[in-house]
């Protein structure tokens, strides 16, 4: 039985991801709803900064981590001149800081595991962009950019690491926007339709698996051909 770790396991990607691993040894983190499925859960606030120590305590009788999960995201949708410095911080926090922090106590642990992954959920607006979405955008690409610089330097410890970055995924962060915005916005998509969460989980799943081993440094688009 593997050792997982899921940060934002509450999410509707982190549920769902959860549920690909329920049958496995999991460790949970998520800011105030608890998880669906059984595992050891810790409430944590990722919008404000999180010390070493005080994350350390969570795994301080674990030897053995397999695999770390990072989903947590926070829509934020304005014009960057509307967008408050306290608001840019909780986004940093979320996106960036609180990823470092976890790779960095889990690390030593990930180096004990025979088959170590640290999976990323990014965005499409990692690698593209957005208008009215600025800010998130820029986090979620500093994510990609960090996944590729640590699969190298991960890579002699047997350590992948790989980003996933999907498109309009179907829900709570999607139904923030009005009917009349998802509308205009499944217009636009090849596909003409919301990508399931269930979608992500299962490639987030195959990542963790022996069979994408030769995998890492990526950042995997699901996005139904509305950026290639």
């Amino acid at each position: 039985m593997t050792k997982v770790v899921i940060v934002g396991a509450s999410g509707d990607i982190g549920s769902s991801v959860h549920k690909k691993f329920k049958d496995d040894d999991v460790i949970t983190f998520s800011k105030t709803q608890a998880p669906k499925f059984q595992s050891t859960h810790h409430y944590l606030d990722l919008s404000q900064p999180i010390e070493r120590d005080d994350l350390a305590s969570y795994f301080q009788h674990i030897d053995v981590i397999d695999t770390l999960i990072y989903t947590p995201g926070e829509a934020l949708f304005e014009l960057i001149q509307d967008t408050d410095l306290s608001t840019v911080d909780k986004q940093y926090n979320i996106n960036i800081r609180s990823l470092v922090a976890f790779i960095q106590i889990l690390l030593p642990k990930l180096r004990e595991s025979e088959q170590a992954s640290i999976i990323v959920m990014s965005s499409v607006w990692g690698t593209y962009g957005s208008s009215m979405e600025s800010v998130y955008s820029a986090f979620k690409g500093a994510q990609e950019t960090l996944v590729k610089s640590l699969a190298k330097e991960f890579a002699p410890s047997g350590i992948s690491v790989n980003a996933i970055a999907p498109g309009v995924v179907r829900g709570r962060m999607t139904l923030k926007l009005s009917k009349e915005d998802i509308k205009y916005m499944l217009e636009d998509l090849p596909q003409g339709r919301l990508i399931e969460p269930e979608e992500v989980a299962d490639l987030t799943l195959y990542l963790a698996s022996s069979k994408a081993r030769s995998i890492t440094g990526e950042v995997l688009k699901i996005n139904g051909g509305w950026f290639t």
